[in-house]
């Protein structure tokens, strides 16, 4: 939470602009570069200081409710880091009029995520916050509460035909795209295997795909003689994806390189300790602890990670400056940093876990 002992003049000194510019920033005017903007905020974070609207929310004497609508989760699936950080944005909220709360849905069950919809809509709230799935209900979501009034936030990832008031994550293209010139920038070998959730019924809509999408350019303008494989794992059945990979490797016992677009590359770090497979190349996104774990370890080569807190904070952000103001944010699309963990630098991102 923001403290009185931390100043624009604070702001200012660490950003290394002058207090105007930071001032500017501060109540979203323009006229400041993006660059300059990024150092402003970054700034505000590393010195614990939030964009504080809560004295015009006191001042308004309403009530005001975020809703967000997320996947729900087991212990240690990505969406649980989603969840705390959601609960950490409720409790700096405590006492100024704002209450963030959460509605949950089976990500595999469009069914389910409708049921939510409805419920959100029969309950509405001042402003919405979705980790977005479904794509075609994504939109008429958005419709929906535009014609209501109500401004709509993303994280993790966008719905780029929604109405929405703004983004705050990761360039999901470019991420694959990354992922790419990281796992075969160097010695490209002939085939590689894409290790991929099983999502059920047909589903195609799937977050993962614009990044899944980045990595195939990648490939497609510098390696076109590439084969990718694709085979599917469930997210907790692990008997089956053994057999599945016991299957895949058999049949392919030279290949070495592995990506999986999802947060759940610890199934396949598991496998390969296991199975005690050698050689192996390994590309996972999303800073889970058992992830964490199998960089540390060696069985994964590269991680890529989003700060999910901050996402989840700046959209709060969002919501009350335009709660408090009617205030639009100077960027609809606000990408964030992605960061490269590898085993010789994932130590010295301890405070990185702390905000997941």
């Amino acid at each position: 939470m923001q403290t009185k002992k931390v100043t624009v003049k604070d702001i200012a000194r660490l950003s290394g602009l002058s207090i105007g510019t930071v001032d500017r920033v501060m109540h979203n005017r323009s006229g400041v570069a993006e660059e300059s903007r990024r150092k402003v905020m970054e700034a505000m974070e590393s010195l614990g200081y939030t964009l504080n609207t809560n004295a015009s929310l006191l001042a308004n004497k309403k009530h005001y409710r975020i809703c967000c609508l997320l996947p729900s989760f087991e212990s240690g699936d990505y969406w649980e880091l989603v969840y705390n950080a959601v609960a950490s944005a409720q409790r700096d909220a405590e006492g100024y009029n704002l209450s963030i709360e959460t509605l949950t849905y089976n990500q595999f069950s469009r069914e389910e995520f409708i049921e939510a919809v409805e419920r959100l809509k029969a309950d509405l709230p001042q402003a919405v916050i979705v980790a977005p799935i479904y794509r075609n209900d994504t939109i008429e979501l958005g419709h929906y509460l535009k014609e209501k009034g109500v401004p709509m936030v993303f994280i993790d990832s966008k719905v780029s035909e929604a109405d929405y008031l703004a983004y705050y994550g990761i360039p999901m293209w470019e991420s694959g795209y990354l992922a790419a010139s990281l796992l075969l920038g160097d010695e490209p070998p002939q085939s590689i295997v894409n290790f991929r959730i099983e999502r059920g019924g047909g589903i195609a809509d799937n977050p993962t795909l614009a990044r899944r999408h980045g990595f195939t350019d990648y490939v497609s303008e510098n390696l076109p003689e590439l084969r990718i494989y694709n085979e599917f794992l469930r997210p907790h059945d692990r008997e089956h994806n053994f057999a599945v990979m016991d299957k895949f490797f058999a049949a392919h016992p030279d290949i070495r390189h592995i990506v999986t677009f999802n947060s759940r590359v610890h199934l396949i770090a598991d496998y390969i300790t296991t199975r005690g497979l050698k050689g192996m190349s390994v590309l996972g996104f999303d800073i889970l602890g058992q992830n964490i774990k199998a960089v540390q370890e060696g069985v994964v080569k590269y991680l890529i990670v989003q700060r999910t807190q901050v996402q989840l904070r700046r959209g709060v952000n969002a919501l009350a400056e335009w709660l408090a103001f009617g205030t639009i944010p100077p960027l609809k699309d606000n990408y964030m940093p992605m960061d490269i963990l590898v085993k010789e630098n994932i130590n010295f991102y301890s405070e990185l876990y702390k905000d997941n």
